[in-house]
């Protein structure tokens, strides 16, 4: 009986810890989509509206040093990759990306005076969704399922 109770509590506090969450972010037009997948200080990026995670064109994020109040990701759809992303601060575990389609960085680029800047990820075709907020920032660029 001791056993059985123990096994119950481990199996609980394993339930209760996940923190799973599951985004979908499109093109305007919705003919394009990146996935994705929270799992509490992990994160996955991948091509597609997915709900697994798949065996290829994806990135596996740690993102526990991550300000919450940073923690965005920045997005533009445009003719050269299929998507470019950045999560700045982010530490990539492991990158599965066909590198001649998808662009992932995890710093901002910086301005002039070598000042992290978002200003790229403000212009037509590019948007920056907020975790914290749960919205784009500002209100458009994107399509986001949650």
């Amino acid at each position: 009986m001791k056993k059985i109770v123990i096994l119950f509590c481990v199996c609980v506090s394993m339930i209760s810890c996940s923190n799973k969450r599951i985004i979908h972010i499109y093109t305007p037009d919705k003919t394009k989509c990146v996935t994705i997948i929270n799992d509490n200080n992990i994160r996955y990026i991948a091509d597609g509206k997915i709900s697994n995670v798949p065996d290829t064109n994806y990135i596996k994020l740690d993102v526990q040093n991550i300000d919450p109040l940073g923690d965005v990701i920045h997005i533009c759809w445009n003719k050269d990759y299929v998507w470019d992303i950045v999560v700045h601060r982010s530490k990539v575990l492991e990158s599965k990306l066909d590198t001649t389609r998808f662009s992932f960085k995890t710093s901002l680029p910086l301005n002039e005076i070598g000042v992290p800047t978002e200003k790229k990820f403000r212009k037509e075709g590019c948007a920056i969704f907020s975790f914290d907020l749960m919205r784009l920032s500002p209100n458009k660029g994107a399509v986001v399922e949650y």
